[in-house]
């Protein structure tokens, strides 16, 4: 069977976009910008780059799952995948711990227990403080936890979901949801457990709901790519300005004491909930109109598909993994107290040291090493499973 699938070119600009939003709102809370007026309110919630991240993760590292189901091709292979995700985060992870552990004053009292929890992505598994210039790694690390679960949710997604030799939508997308509604259930209770008891709010299961988003519009996008026809999300998604509007109005309602507090405090039960199911529902649609409908139609997807955010895009991780520091180290050289403002002051900083630094690491470091992905015992097997002209990973 032989298709033209689509390439996905807006996607890149998301992951810059969320990339730049957690800059931002780490830099708004240090400052104490997150106190400011209706400005510091949004600042404080831009933690939704980790939204966009989490969907678009399920997005793009699920649909080769249903699209092989769809085409009655072999299963991808789990071994080849593992180590592809291994090589695209685990290399300047590593570094970055090492630096911020060694270099950054705030760290020096780390003990071996802290070295090893953070050099394998399990430091919220403990009931410590996060390491200084790695506070951001927690999402990380639940985004690993999801590639660890990710072949097994798609298995139970699909299992007994195949109807005429196809995914039976409706009951991948029933068997999702039930999923989502245990992580807001998840949420809402553990959220209340002060952080310094346990990082359970940060868990993989309080963060489903947005990557089911991602997993659900991968299910359909496979199914429409495999079998072209009329859909209601695609009729939806040629409206983007519609679609970004309402999802700015939902965003604006998650900026509100609807969705806890600013600060480091701990939340509600229902204001946690709230706020997961209100970052779903605007990240579902700021996303939907870039991976359904025309994919370069209209100024805003042309603009999207540019060569600047494709360029932030591709260095996304390493501006994530990166600005921690630096906007540390900001702080150092130019001997701001935290909390006492200087918000312009600490981002340009921040972003001038971090984007250089991570396009150098992308271009000569990172992409480098994802040429290993092919090496030997972790090489493709399972190229039947890689259909023609597909985004298959």
């Amino acid at each position: 069977m032989n298709f033209q699938d689509r390439s996905f070119p807006t996607l890149n600009a998301v992951r810059a976009a969320g990339a730049i939003m957690v800059v931002l709102t780490h830099a708004a809370f240090n400052t104490g910008q997150i106190n400011r007026g209706w400005t510091g309110a949004a600042l404080a919630r831009f933690d939704f780059g980790v939204t966009l991240f989490f969907i678009l993760s399920g997005f793009l590292l699920c649909r080769p799952y249903f699209l092989t189901r769809e085409l009655g091709r072999d299963w991808p292979s789990t071994r080849h995948f593992y180590w592809k995700r291994a090589l695209r985060i685990l290399p300047i992870y590593w570094v970055i711990v090492v630096v911020a552990l060694t270099l950054d004053p705030a760290n020096d009292d780390a003990t071996w227990q802290d070295w090893l929890s953070h050099l394998t992505l399990t430091q919220i598994y403990r009931h410590d403080l996060l390491a200084s210039s790695l506070t951001q790694m927690w999402s990380l690390c639940t985004e690993v936890a999801f590639y660890l679960a990710l072949p097994l949710i798609c298995h139970v997604l699909v299992r007994g979901a195949m109807r005429d030799g196809h995914v039976h939508l409706p009951t991948v997308f029933r068997r999702a949801a039930l999923l989502g509604a245990f992580g807001v259930a998840w949420q809402a209770v553990v959220a209340q457990i002060p952080g310094h008891e346990g990082h359970y709010a940060q868990w993989l299961p309080g963060y489903l709901p947005w990557f089911l988003v991602g997993v659900c519009f991968a299910a359909l996008s496979a199914s429409l790519a495999v079998r072209p026809r009329e859909h209601p999300v695609e009729r939806l998604a040629h409206d983007l300005p519609g679609c970004w509007i309402l999802a700015t109005a939902v965003f604006a309602i998650a900026c509100s004491p609807v969705a806890g507090p600013r600060l480091l405090l701990t939340p509600g039960g229902w204001e946690a909930g709230a706020k997961v199911v209100l970052y779903t529902v605007a990240g579902a649609f700021y996303v939907l109109p870039l991976v359904f409908g025309p994919e370069l139609e209209g100024r805003a997807r042309h603009q999207l598909s540019g060569p600047i955010p494709v360029w932030l895009g591709d260095i996304s991780y390493g501006i994530f993994a990166l600005h921690m520091f630096f906007l540390n180290l900001v702080f150092r050289v130019l001997d701001i107290t935290i909390f006492t403002g200087h918000f312009i002051t600490v981002v340009l900083g921040t972003l001038l040291l971090t984007i250089p630094l991570a396009t150098l690491s992308f271009y000569w470091f990172e992409r480098p090493i994802m040429r290993a992905k092919n090496i030997r015992f972790f090489s493709r097997m399972d190229t039947s499973a890689r259909p023609e002209r597909a985004t298959v990973q």
